[in-house]
């Protein structure tokens, strides 16, 4: 599952890239990109949280299922997981930023709200002072 999804987020970064340098995104794809962004977000969130359990097994085990630890017998492997599974959380970091970035981007295609406030004789029943 995590070799997946690293794949998939690697490839929409990629066309993800292409697109930013090539257009200026207009609302429809500003949501767009700004829905993908999430949705990639937490894929390879959940895929890191899986492998992450995965290698917990790996190493501990779960002695109520007859699990044993793996990683004394497989070091090289587990190594190599381990170090798989830090780099998928730093591109979780970075999917979080890109997620921030999409965000800014389309909201500020928006105008501020309009306040309709007259300021002649209104008065708030909750807040009076």
């Amino acid at each position: 599952y995590l070799v997946h999804a690293n794949g998939i987020c690697a490839g929409y970064s990629l066309l993800s890239a292409i697109f930013a340098a090539r257009l200026q995104p207009s609302k429809p794809r500003a949501w767009t990109f700004f829905l993908l962004d999430q949705a990639l977000t937490y894929v390879i969130l959940a895929a890191g949280a899986v492998a992450c359990e995965i290698l917990f097994l790996e190493h501990k085990g779960d002695e109520a299922v007859t699990w044993s630890e793996a990683c004394g017998s497989f070091g090289k492997f587990c190594h190599r997981a381990t170090a798989s599974v830090v780099i998928t959380f730093v591109s979780v970091l970075v999917y979080a930023g890109l997620s921030l970035i999409s965000s800014y981007r389309l909201f500020t295609k928006y105008d501020a709200p309009v306040c309709f406030h007259s300021g002649k004789g209104t008065k708030n029943p909750v807040f009076q002072g």
